[in-house]
């Protein structure tokens, strides 16, 4: 089989037979934009910075980022939250990766503090 990329996807499946007259490619259509999506990329850089100690407390949370948008996105935020707490404390994961395995946070007791006291801040917008 063969599959060849650009704006639409071409599959061909080759085979000893020679079938290709009685199935012949298959066309389907490329998605657009397959990298994350926006709320990802609000998601990991809000998580990096507060990983990195920049993000101290409420006001400079909402001072660096925009409380409208940090409301548009407070339900996924809180449930992100949750499952990195929960892999954390419950399932005793050593890290969780973001950007496809490029930046690595390490379990302990500070990075568990720093997102219960945001999920605080998200919960009380």
């Amino acid at each position: 089989m063969t599959v060849c990329f650009n704006e639409n996807i071409y599959i061909r499946t080759f085979d000893e037979r020679d079938l290709s007259a009685i199935y012949p490619p298959k066309m389907r259509k490329c998605k657009d934009f397959d990298g994350p999506n926006n709320f990802s990329i609000y998601w990991n850089q809000l998580l990096i910075l507060l990983h990195n100690n920049k993000r101290y407390d409420k006001i400079s949370l909402y001072d660096n980022f925009n409380p409208k948008i940090l409301k548009i996105y407070q339900s996924d935020i809180l449930n992100e939250i949750l499952i990195i707490l929960y892999k954390f404390i419950e399932l005793k994961y050593d890290s969780i990766t973001l950007y496809y395995n490029k930046y690595h946070i390490k379990r302990d007791k500070n990075i568990v503090i720093k997102l219960t006291e945001l999920y605080k801040y998200i919960y009380d917008l």
